[in-house]
């Protein structure tokens, strides 16, 4: 029994000795500042998307505060030096490394390369979109007062707009909203950053409003046409408007 509790003691008493003897892992160092830059510009690269700040934190073993002055510096670096097409844009949903607008001449010329060029109409719809979203292509016709089919497909085409939804009502029409290259096109970080328009949409150019003024406008035409004609009008409260016949003396 007693060789037993030497034995334990002296097996537990090695394990402490081993586990004494082996080196404790030492925090990691946080890089430089001018490597963390680097860091920065080869992740961007290679990911070609958006990198969230939270993973940039832990691909870099860096804080994300820490990550924010990283992005900052480079993107002020970027902004000011004229010798370099590159920028980089911070979205809603990441960083991501980009080209300058003023160097797109030299890009379109690369086969397969297609800049996004919008018309006036174009522009003037994915406007509608952007305020209203999310919108049905009705309501961007009647808030336009034109046909919008063929400048909706353009712009899904594009990849500005895209199918969000169905509106729960009779015919379950189809939902658009802009979408994440159309906040990189325009050089936004998120729909906040759009600027407040100096005059509302009036509630008449929307199809509610329209089918109320739809109905205005044919009892007026209704009411001119009887009075031309001498006609009476039926009215629907036909018991109120029945004339009260004085009795006779």
């Amino acid at each position: 029994m007693e060789n037993s509790e030497n034995n334990i003691n002296q097996t537990t008493e090695e394990i402490v000795e081993t586990h004494e003897q082996q080196p404790v892992a030492e925090p990691r160092e946080e890089a430089s500042f001018e490597l963390l830059c680097a860091a920065l510009d080869g992740l961007l690269l290679v990911q070609n998307k958006p990198i969230s700040i939270e993973k940039l934190a832990a691909v870099l073993s860096i804080s994300p505060e820490r990550v924010t002055e990283v992005v900052q510096a480079r993107k002020k670096a970027y902004d000011e030096d004229e010798k370099s097409g590159l920028q980089i844009a911070i979205l809603e949903n990441g960083v991501q490394l980009a080209t300058k607008a003023r160097i797109s001449q030299f890009i379109q010329r690369l086969d397969g390369q297609k800049l996004v060029s919008l018309s006036l109409p174009a522009l003037e719809t994915l406007s509608v979109i952007a305020f209203k979203q999310p919108i049905t292509r009705a309501e961007v016709d009647a808030i336009r007062g034109v046909s919008c089919d063929g400048v909706i497909s353009n712009l899904l085409e594009k990849k500005l707009i895209y199918v969000s939804g169905e509106k729960q009502v009779l015919g379950k029409p189809r939902l658009y909203s802009t979408t994440q290259d159309f906040l990189y096109y325009f050089g936004m970080k998120s729909l906040k950053e759009l600027p407040v328009p100096s005059v509302d949409i009036p509630d008449q150019l929307t199809p509610e409003g329209q089918k109320e003024e739809a109905v205005r406008d044919q009892r007026a035409s209704e009411k001119e046409f009887n009075d031309s004609q001498g006609l009476m009008p039926i009215e629907d409260n036909s018991a109120d408007s029945v004339p009260t016949q004085t009795p006779e003396n």
